[in-house]
């Protein structure tokens, strides 16, 4: 939920309890009002009969009082509140009555004067529409307020957020801006800081990567070196050739492992930031041609079918995940067996005959994870990890026979 649909929502919770309450008040007052008034002209009209009274010692005609009634005695005036039926509508209104006493030829005569009042119905309703109606211009005013003061406040935090959401870590740290406000700088500063720090450490693991791979490198190759010497001398000078072969194929792998190590770093640091449109079943031909000696030596027979298939990706990436899918292939099978590859424009999938495996076939996705023969699950890590930056999805199974069949999906253009 955005932050602005958050605000009129809790505004207008506050709101209506307001209203509530304001209602109550409008109620009161506007009937507070009515009696005020109508007091205030029954009193006039009560001292311009006494004055009517005292300049000509006669009592008003009838039509200017309401009522006269002898042998009732008011020594203060008094106001009641009375219903009479209206005989128009046929119905009880309300009236308000102003009871007061003169002396008229010696005899005590008490006048009362009426005057219509507005029905407490009639002030509710009233009520209601001039809260409903100020309700709903305030409403107004307050959203458009609200839209309009919202997107100038909080400009500089979505400035800071597409500066944050924009950032590469391989890149200098941007400049965040300063504003007017204490708590978007104090935040600024907070971020930036943040920002600093994550760059200065990503640099100064890269750093060390690339160094370690670089010294690792170097004492591989002299040990390889060293290594191959000893293979090439002639059979009477030649030391133990097993024990030779061993540190030489330790060393391939170790320096194959070094490898893959600081391609799946680069991948998780997002450092191939150079996507193509590219053919991948011409990068899918290339790595059968590769590898076709290999699947010949063991008598794998592979069975394709490249259909067109247009991806958004390094092309150096999918080099690295098609090699994988189809080394994998032909390095786990067995001698005599086949391999089945179907590319559509949607998806790539690799099937082969294979060896059999304990556990979960999706666990060889994970880094490190041991195979049947011992080794590192290395490869399908790095297809996995590309998989997973690019979004495609990634389906491993193993069926009966030990038929062992890989899917990458790629998302909908």
């Amino acid at each position: 939920m955005k932050l602005i649909r958050r605000t009129y929502r809790l505004s207008l919770l506050w709101l209506l309890p307001v209203l509530l309450l304001g209602s109550i008040f409008v109620f009161f007052m506007i009937n507070y009002v009515v009696y005020e008034e109508t007091d205030e002209f029954l009193i006039y009209e009560m001292n311009r009969l006494v004055s009517f009274h005292r300049e000509y010692n006669d009592l008003p005609d009838f039509h200017m009082v309401s009522d006269i009634l002898e042998d009732v005695d008011y020594p203060e005036p008094v106001f009641k509140d009375t219903l009479l039926l209206e005989s128009g509508d046929n119905e009880m209104v309300p009236y308000r009555e102003l009871y007061f006493t003169i002396d008229h030829r010696g005899k005590k005569v008490t006048l009362v004067l009426r005057h219509l009042l507005v029905g407490e119905d009639d002030i509710l309703r009233g009520t209601l529409l001039i809260v409903a109606g100020l309700a709903l211009l305030v409403a107004i005013t307050f959203l458009l307020m609200i839209k309009q003061v919202s997107g100038k406040i909080w400009k500089p935090f979505y400035q800071t957020l597409k500066t944050i959401r924009g950032f590469k870590i391989n890149e200098p740290v941007p400049a965040l801006p300063v504003t007017g406000i204490d708590e978007f700088n104090t935040l600024n500063t907070t971020v930036e800081g943040f920002l600093k720090k994550i760059s200065t450490d990503y640099k100064r693991t890269k750093e060390f990567n690339e160094n370690a791979s670089h010294e690792l490198q170097t004492h591989l190759a002299v040990i390889r070196a060293n290594a191959e010497f000893l293979l090439n001398e002639p059979e009477a000078e030649k030391p133990d050739e097993k024990h030779l072969q061993a540190i030489y194929n330790a060393t391939v792998k170790l320096s194959q492992t070094q490898k893959s190590l600081l391609l799946l770093s680069k991948i998780g640091n997002q450092e191939f930031n150079n996507p193509v449109a590219l053919d991948l079943g011409e990068v899918l031909k290339q790595s059968l041609q590769l590898f076709r000696d290999a699947a010949e030596l063991r008598d794998i027979s592979v069975r394709q079918d490249i259909g067109k298939c247009t991806l958004q990706m390094d092309p150096g990436l999918a080099d690295v995940m098609v090699n994988n899918l189809v080394k994998n292939s032909v390095k786990h099978n067995v001698k005599g067996g086949y391999i089945s590859i179907l590319l559509e424009s949607s998806s790539l999938t690799i099937e082969n005959s294979g060896h059999s495996h304990e556990g979960e076939p999706e666990t060889l996705l994970e880094r490190f994870k041991t195979g049947t023969k011992g080794n590192l699950g290395i490869g399908l890590a790095i297809v996995k990890q590309i998989c997973d930056l690019y979004k495609f999805d990634i389906l491993y199974r193993i069926e009966k026979e030990n038929v062992h069949f890989i899917k990458v999906s790629f998302p909908k253009a």
